[in-house]
């Protein structure tokens, strides 16, 4: 599945599923999470994708995706809000979710200044 093809709801499980990796544990508790989120069908056919992707690969198809789709301010803030309820899902914040977290908000930043 390409970048071209993909609908809100794949942007979401391919940022979902990346951030699970954040710390290179996929931690039970943000998986189920990331699948309560997206669904298990969109979450194993985006998994699928993402496990071929290096994390140069996959941070770029994020800054992509956000760049060419006009990606309101309520909807960011709610991934972001998403993506930490998920890194705390485990109890706790790690410091390479905390730096992925971080990068997030730059790439985010960067469109909602322009809104």
């Amino acid at each position: 599945m390409g970048l071209d093809t993909w609908e809100f709801i794949d942007f979401k499980a391919y940022l979902f599923i990346y951030c699970t990796f954040a710390d290179h544990l996929q931690v039970e508790k943000e998986r189920k999470l990331a699948i309560k989120k997206v669904g298990e069908l969109k979450f194993k056919k985006m998994h699928q994708e993402i496990e071929k992707d290096t994390d140069d690969v996959s941070i770029n198809k994020i800054r992509r995706y956000v760049k060419k789709h006009n990606i309101n301010k309520e909807a960011a803030k709610k991934l972001l809000l998403d993506v930490k309820d998920m890194f705390l899902s485990d109890g706790e914040f790690h410091k390479l979710e905390r730096r992925l977290y971080n990068s997030l908000e730059r790439i985010f930043g960067k469109e909602l200044s322009k809104t």
